[in-house]
């Protein structure tokens, strides 16, 4: 391959994702990478990756339902708030009501107060006609009072003394007349009331039972919101234990990495010098440096080591990658969406191999 020339097609997913790494990895004298594993090495490896892998998937799926559960429980609490709203303003109205009906139940009692009231005063009135009557025509008790009683009109009234009578039938008459009318007045507003007593009985129930309702609902919501925090306690040990188990992963296979590393020679490594190696990009625009970055001591992408092994770059889509040198396809891979994702290295027949991921 020249110096420079565009590295296969396999770039061009990467570029599409906008960020790429470059890494250098060196090798033996022999022309046998240090990063070449035994093949029970290569077993163990591999294995590992497809754990961490796994696990990755997991603990996606786990932030996945605890969003959900999350959104789910702001939704309950949402809902709960509201209907703590309508129970108080139903608290509200109910102990109105209350108050209204009370109220109803003097005006009933004044009301058939002065009923009671007024029917005695109108059969003390007609004892006292009566008694009158009696003197004056000497009809019988019961007779008066079945006159009194069942006639309404003068032509009712046949009294020795005319005169007499028909004044006093016509002052009992006006008489009662008025009490006929004061009494059925006050039965009318009797009536009145106890219709409104018994719509606001009604209207009693209704709250009653709305109340009840909205603290029944209040209730299972609230126990809803309780399980749903639950689960979410419960998702984050899990992706918590995941994430343990995904750093001890990544260690792991740090370690095996750092053990071939320890077996550099340096003197099998060609000496320095300018343009032994370019980028693979016209424009150099950084977004991560190599090393102990700022970045990588703050992510948990990296392990404990918080070392980042390579270059990023930032690249618009359609930018041509290049070969940093020379060199032969020694490796490609795909990680999917972890790690290097698509990989492709470069063996520069000089003891260094370029990857690009």
């Amino acid at each position: 391959m020249q110096r420079n020339k565009k590295i296969f097609l396999s770039w061009s997913l990467f570029l599409l994702l906008g960020l790429h790494s470059v890494s250098a990895v060196l090798v033996r004298a022999d022309n046998t990478s240090i990063t070449t594993l035994s093949t029970a090495e290569k077993k163990t490896l591999k294995e590992k990756q497809d754990r961490l892998d796994e696990i990755r998937d997991k603990i996606k799926a786990y932030g996945n339902i605890i969003n959900l559960k999350q959104r789910q429980g702001s939704t309950l609490q949402t809902q709960i708030e509201s209907l703590e709203a309508q129970a108080s303003k139903l608290e509200l109205e109910v102990g109105q009501n209350r108050d209204r009906i009370g109220q109803l139940k003097v005006d009933i009692d004044s009301l058939q107060a002065r009923i009671d009231e007024k029917e005695r005063m109108i059969l003390s009135q007609r004892l006292l006609l009566i008694e009158m009557m009696r003197d004056v025509s000497g009809v019988t008790e019961t007779g008066l009072i079945r006159l009194v009683v069942e006639s309404s009109t003068e032509a009712g009234l046949s009294l020795k003394n005319e005169e007499w009578a028909v004044q006093t039938h016509n002052r009992l008459s006006t008489l009662l007349s008025e009490i006929r009318i004061t009494k059925q007045s006050i039965e009318n507003e009797q009536a009145l009331v106890l219709h409104k007593k018994s719509e606001a009985d009604t209207l009693q129930e209704q709250l009653d039972k709305q109340s009840d309702y909205l603290d029944s609902t209040k209730d299972s919501k609230a126990v809803l919101l309780t399980r749903t925090q639950t689960e979410v306690k419960k998702y984050n040990t899990v992706v918590d234990q995941l994430q343990d188990e995904k750093d001890s992963i990544e260690n792991e296979i740090e370690s095996l990495e750092s053990d071939k590393i320890g077996e550099l020679n340096l003197k099998d490594m060609p000496s320095f010098k300018k343009g032994l190696l370019k980028y693979p990009i016209s424009d150099v625009i950084f977004s991560q440096g190599y090393g102990k970055t700022a970045f990588a001591k703050t992510s948990k992408f990296y392990g404990k080591s918080a070392f980042h092994n390579g270059l990023d770059f930032s690249l618009p889509i359609g930018t041509k990658v290049l070969a940093a040198a020379n060199g032969k396809v020694i490796a490609t891979g795909n990680n999917g969406r972890y790690a290097y994702g698509r990989w492709m290295a470069i063996d520069h027949g000089n003891g260094v191999v370029t990857m690009y991921g």
